[in-house]
C-alpha cells in the first residue's frame, strides 16, 4: 500500500477515534509519523496486569480487545474498532490495574507515551477526555460490568444490526405494498422519494385501516403514513435506536448509510423485536407495557420492575448523563399514562364537574430537568386555559382542583415521594390557569420577594409533560421576558451558596446521621443540589433557556463568553461524578428491594471513590466561594 493511502487511512482512523476527533488536522497529521502498527493474534496477552512501565497508548482500527481484572475476574471494557485503551497506566503511573488479550485477531497503532503527554499538555479538551475516562473507571471500580453488552449497546454499529428493508414509493398501491411484503417475507416495508424515508408501514396498519375500514386495494401507500420516519445513520449505537424507540414511542427505527462513491442510499430497518434478540428486555419493552397499562397498580409495579433492571444497563457502560435521560423517559411515560387514566376516572365519576378547556401538567425540578432519580419525588403544577366568564371561571378552577388532588394521589400510589417543596398541583396556589402562572413567575423572576423566589426557584426548570405544551411555552416565554435579572442570579447563585458541601478543610467528610442513625450525608441536598442551583442561575444570565438539563446548562455557559465559563467547566466534571454515584447508590438498592435513598456512606466506597468524592465536593467548594464573591449581594 503506497505511503499516501496509509497516511489517509491513518488520518481517517484518527477523525473518527474519541478523543483524537478533538484535535486539529495539523495535529492528527503530526501524530502520524510517529504511530507504530503491531498486529496481534486472537487470545494474545497486549497488556499484562501489574506492568509498571507504560510506553504507548494503544489505538485500534480493527478487531477487539478485553480489558479484564484477571485477579478479580472482573470484566472493565471493550475495545473494538475506532476505540482507544493503555492511557490510565500513562496518566496514572503504578502498576496496571487489568489486562489488555486481543478476543480476535487485531490490528493497533501504538502512540509514544512522551507524544500523548505532549498532547495532553496542549489540548485542554483532549485532556478532559481521558481524565473523565479515569474518573469513570474509578466510579465504576467496584462494579461488575457486562462488557459484552457495553460493547454491544456502544459499539456496535447499526448498520451491523439492522435487516435490509423492501422499499416503496408513496404511490404504490396498497395491493403491491403486501406484495412486496408477501414476496420478502417481511412484516413492513418504507415508503421512500427522492432518497428519503417518508415513512413506515406494517402488516398491522394494513390490518387495521384497509381490511378492518374496508380502504381500497388502489389506495396509494402514502395514506397509510401517519407519522413521519423515525430515521439514524448507519454509524450510529445501539442505544442510540433505543432512546430513540422511547422517545418517540415507536417499534421501528430507519437506517440509512449513505456510500461515499455517490451511489444511492441504502436503508434498513431496526425494530423493537431486533434490539429484544440482540440484548434481552430492554425499557423499549417496557414503554409498551406501560402504554398498555390498564390500573395505576399496573404502573406502580412496572415501575418499581423497571427500576430493578436499571443496574443492568449501568453495568453495560451507559454513563451517567444517558442513564438520566432513561430513567426521566421512563418516569414521563409513566406520568402521562398515569395522568390519562386519572382523567378517564375523574371525568367518569364527576360527569357534572367536566370542563372541556385545555390544560397542562407541569413538571419543575429533576423531572423538569429530565434528571429523575429511582426515589422521584413530586414536584408539579396543573395550568390551564384562561376564561373571561367568572362564572365559568370559577367551575374551572373547582374542576382542575379536583383531577389535581386525585393525579398527586396516584403518584404517590406510584412510589413518588411527597414533595419536599411543598409545590404540588394538589394546592390551590399552583393550581391556577395561565395568567395566574404568569403574574407568579414573573413576581418570582423580579427578585423583589427573596424569600419567596428562593422557595420557587426550582419551577424554572418547568415542562409540560401531558396536556396542552403551548400551555407550557407561555409559562417559559415570561420567564424569557423577565430575564436575566441581577436580583434574580443573586438569588440564584445564594441558593447554591449556602449549601453546607460535606467537606472539611482537612479533606475529610463531614458526616451526619438520618434517623437509623445511619453515618453520611445526603447526596442530593449537600452534593448534586448546589451544581444544580448555579448552573440554573449561570444559564439564566447568558439567556439559555433552550433545555433545563444541568448538563447543557453547563456546557452552554463553558461555551460562552461569560466570565463563568471556567467555573461552569469545573460544575460540569463535579456533576458528571456525583450524579453518577447518586443514581448507583439508588439502582443497587431497587435491584435488591431496598427502598432508594439519597443517603450516602462514604466509608462504603471503594479508596479510589472516596478519593473521587472527596476531589469532587472540594471542586464544588472552590466554585461556591469564586460565585459568592462575584453575585451575591452582602
Amino acid at each position: 500500500m503506497s505511503s499516501s493511502s496509509t497516511r489517509g487511512r491513518l488520518s481517517a482512523l484518527l477523525e473518527r477515534t474519541p478523543p483524537f476527533n478533538l484535535l486539529g488536522d495539523d495535529d492528527r497529521t503530526s501524530l502520524i509519523s510517529s504511530l507504530t502498527a503491531v498486529n496481534y493474534e486472537s487470545g494474545e496477552v497486549i497488556l499484562e496486569q501489574g506492568l509498571d512501565v507504560h510506553k504507548s497508548l494503544f489505538v485500534v482500527e480493527e478487531g477487539l480487545v478485553r480489558l479484564m481484572n484477571v485477579e478479580e475476574k472482573r470484566f472493565i471494557d471493550m475495545s473494538g474498532a475506532s476505540s482507544q485503551f493503555g492511557s490510565y497506566g500513562i496518566i496514572q503511573g503504578g502498576i496496571l490495574p487489568y489486562e489488555a488479550r486481543a478476543v480476535e485477531d487485531t490490528t493497533c497503532h501504538l502512540v509514544p507515551s512522551d507524544k500523548l503527554r505532549e498532547l495532553l499538555d496542549a489540548n485542554e479538551d483532549f485532556a478532559a477526555y481521558f481524565d473523565e475516562e479515569i474518573k469513570r473507571y474509578v466510579r465504576t471500580i467496584d462494579t461488575a460490568l457486562d462488557a459484552s453488552g457495553a460493547f454491544l449497546l456502544f459499539d456496535t454499529a447499526l448498520v451491523r444490526l439492522s435487516r435490509d428493508a423492501v422499499i416503496v414509493s408513496p404511490r404504490t398501491t396498497i395491493q403491491e405494498v403486501a406484495q412486496a411484503m408477501s414476496d420478502a417475507d417481511a412484516d413492513t416495508v418504507v415508503v421512500v422519494e427522492n432518497d428519503v424515508a417518508l415513512g413506515v408501514i406494517t402488516e398491522g396498519d394494513i390490518v387495521e385501516k384497509v381490511v378492518a375500514e374496508g380502504m381500497s386495494a388502489e389506495t396509494h401507500a402514502m395514506q397509510l403514513v401517519d407519522r413521519p420516519a423515525v430515521v439514524l445513520d448507519g454509524g450510529e449505537r445501539l442505544f442510540d435506536a433505543v432512546q430513540a424507540m422511547m422517545q418517540h414511542r415507536i417499534r421501528r427505527i430507519v437506517v440509512i448509510e449513505t456510500p461515499q462513491d455517490g451511489t444511492e442510499t441504502e436503508f434498513g430497518i431496526l425494530s423493537a423485536e431486533d434490539v429484544s434478540h440482540y440484548r434481552g428486555l430492554d425499557p423499549v419493552a417496557t414503554i409498551e407495557l406501560i402504554e398498555r397499562a390498564r390500573s395505576i397498580s399496573a404502573l406502580a409495579s412496572l415501575r418499581r420492575e423497571s427500576n430493578r433492571r436499571l443496574l443492568r444497563l449501568y453495568q453495560q457502560g451507559v454513563q451517567s448523563e444517558d442513564l438520566l435521560g432513561v430513567v426521566s423517559e421512563l418516569d414521563d411515560q409513566i406520568k402521562r399514562r398515569l395522568l390519562q387514566l386519572v382523567e378517564e376516572e375523574v371525568r367518569k365519576n364527576n360527569p357534572a364537574l367536566v370542563m372541556g378547556m385545555s390544560w397542562g401538567w407541569m413538571s419543575f425540578g429533576t423531572a423538569g430537568r429530565k434528571e429523575s432519580t429511582i426515589r422521584g419525588r413530586q414536584h408539579n403544577g396543573l395550568v390551564y386555559a384562561d376564561s373571561a366568564v367568572p362564572a365559568e371561571a370559577e367551575k374551572a378552577a373547582k374542576w382542575f382542583l379536583l383531577l389535581a388532588e386525585r393525579a398527586c394521589e396516584a403518584h404517590e400510589e406510584c412510589g413518588y415521594f411527597p414533595s419536599d417543596t411543598g409545590i404540588v398541583a394538589r394546592k390551590e396556589a399552583f393550581c391556577q390557569p395561565v395568567s395566574k402562572w404568569q403574574e407568579m413567575f414573573a413576581h418570582w423572576a423580579e427578585g423583589i420577594d427573596a424569600p419567596i423566589t428562593a422557595r420557587a426557584v426550582s419551577t424554572f426548570d418547568v415542562r409540560v409533560i401531558y396536556g396542552d405544551e403551548s400551555l407550557g411555552d407561555a409559562v417559559r416565554a415570561t420567564i424569557d421576558e423577565h430575564t436575566p435579572n441581577p436580583r434574580l442570579l443573586s438569588i440564584m447563585v445564594s441558593q447554591g451558596v449556602e449549601v453546607n458541601v460535606p467537606i472539611s478543610v482537612f479533606n475529610r467528610f463531614q458526616l451526619d446521621r438520618n434517623e437509623n442513625d445511619e453515618e453520611g450525608f445526603d447526596m442530593r441536598a449537600k452534593g448534586i443540589r448546589p451544581v444544580v442551583e448555579f448552573a440554573r442561575a449561570l444559564a439564566l444570565e447568558i439567556g439559555f433557556t433552550k433545555s433545563a438539563s444541568t448538563f447543557e446548562r453547563l456546557r452552554a455557559v463553558e461555551s460562552s463568553e461569560s466570565h463563568s465559563a471556567a467555573e461552569a467547566r469545573t460544575l460540569l466534571t463535579a456533576f458528571v461524578t456525583l450524579a453518577d454515584l447518586h443514581l448507583r447508590l439508588q439502582m443497587q438498592a431497587a435491584e435488591v428491594g431496598e427502598t432508594p435513598t439519597d443517603w450516602m456512606d462514604p466509608g462504603k466506597l471503594h479508596k479510589s471513590q472516596q478519593n473521587l468524592l472527596k476531589d469532587t465536593l472540594k471542586a464544588v467548594q472552590r466554585v461556591q466561594q469564586s460565585l459568592a464573591s462575584r453575585y451575591v449581594e452582602r
